[in-house]
């Protein structure tokens, strides 16, 4: 039986162009994900300093989860041109203004 699994995208902005990047994933991006064949939704998190013994240290401001109905989507979607599309759009409003990493995870428990 397929299993859910996650594309996520970690990234830090210039502070000049923060407001800008927020307003285009929340606003441009989140469409072009509805789109993606097997993609059932993005959420986006910004990092939370915690006070705690064992927190670790978050170099990156942002990150957006994408879940897919199964691996297989994700690896389709990976491979795909939407994903080259989406990437030279991102590119050229936002490339050299911050850095960012793709990591992909699928679902093990439940």
């Amino acid at each position: 039986m397929p299993r859910p699994a996650l594309f996520v995208v970690k990234a830090t902005i210039a502070p000049a162009l923060e407001a800008a990047f927020n307003h285009w994933y929340d606003t441009v991006r989140s469409k072009e994900a509805a789109q993606v064949p097997g993609c059932l939704g993005m959420r986006r998190y910004a990092a939370v300093p915690l006070e705690s013994p064992h927190a670790g240290s978050e170099p990156w401001q942002y990150m957006v989860c994408y879940e897919f109905d199964s691996e297989e989507s994700l690896q389709a979607f990976v491979r795909s041109g939407t994903l080259r599309a989406m990437t030279t759009d991102y590119n050229a409003r936002f490339g050299g203004a911050g850095d960012r990493a793709r990591l992909a995870y699928r679902q093990i428990y439940p």
